[in-house]
């Protein structure tokens, strides 16, 4: 069974779904889980197993996991959730969406990775010529350098930094074979039909990701983007206030939940779906 750790709050409120990047970096989410916990239930599910390892890229079976997920929900008797994911989270959450939708009540895909596009394929090449020469913690640096360049992206490369001590040569590789071999399963899951709500979240600053995500959210009924500016591809880590701001908002709209019922959701009933398309053109105005 995938490892998992839930917060109750309420019986009658609805669930809220997290999903980590790649390794299951459980605190990945220690900025939302505080403002979460007040308003919602909260279901963190980590991308790793509790009693048997990924130990191998086979095992890292995108359709595995997504049964891994259901057999959660089941466990926690949990009907429906709102899906929050980051980074290779996301292609997860796009995946179990598509097989099991009537578990999904929306997506929230942050630093969403639609397409493995060139560049990402010339930083696996060069990855693959260093991989016997170069240690772990030089290639996993390389990565993140290229991911997260800016100064601005500091606190999110520091973060990676500490959690990756607990990896090993063989844990980074693993990932690194299975992320160069999705484009595939991203062609497909990208190009079926899915009515569920998705609100795509990414960094002005995220040059690996960003440009993929914009074409494909124009062309997507019920799919939103906001763009948060002077922001990386760690965007929950970066700009907490406003991520989680415009995620809650976003559930508010949703739900169709107003303040009289909900009070304590006061302060996000003016962010809902309209709003949010309207924050992300001002963003593009400025580019």
């Amino acid at each position: 069974m995938l490892s998992y750790t839930t917060y109750l709050n309420h019986s009658t409120l609805p669930w809220v779904t997290f999903i980590d990047g790649a390794g299951g970096i459980f605190s990945i989410w220690k900025k939302q889980l505080p403002e979460f916990q007040r308003h919602y239930n909260v279901l963190v599910v980590e991308l790793k197993e509790e009693y048997s390892p990924f130990h191998t890229v086979e095992d890292l079976n995108i359709d595995r996991i997504s049964n891994g997920i259901l057999h959660v929900l089941e466990t926690e008797n949990i009907v429906k959730s709102h899906f929050i994911g980051l980074s290779l989270g996301t292609v997860f959450i796009r995946n179990f969406a598509l097989r099991y939708p009537g578990y999904v009540e929306s997506m929230v895909l942050a630093g969403a990775i639609i397409k493995i596009n060139y560049r990402l394929r010339f930083l696996f090449w060069v990855q693959k010529l260093g991989e016997k020469i170069l240690s772990f913690s030089s290639q996993f640096n390389f990565f993140l350098y290229s991911l997260l360049p800016n100064r601005n992206h500091k606190e999110s490369r520091s973060f990676l930094m500490e959690r990756a001590r607990k990896w090993d040569n063989e844990e980074f590789l693993k990932w690194c074979r299975f992320t160069k071999k999705l484009n595939p399963i991203l062609n497909y899951l990208y190009s079926e039909k899915s009515d569920i709500p998705c609100l795509y979240i990414m960094g002005e600053e995220d040059k690996l990701f960003l440009s993929s995500v914009r074409k494909i959210s124009s062309s997507k009924s019920g799919s939103l983007l906001f763009i948060i500016q002077d922001c990386g591809h760690i965007v929950n880590l970066e700009q907490e206030e406003l991520f989680n701001k415009m995620v809650i908002g976003y559930i508010v709209g949703i739900e169709g939940v107003s303040e009289v019922v909900r009070p304590d959701l006061e302060d996000f009933s003016n962010c809902s779906p309209e709003e949010v398309l309207i924050a992300n053109s001002n963003n593009h105005s400025k580019k």
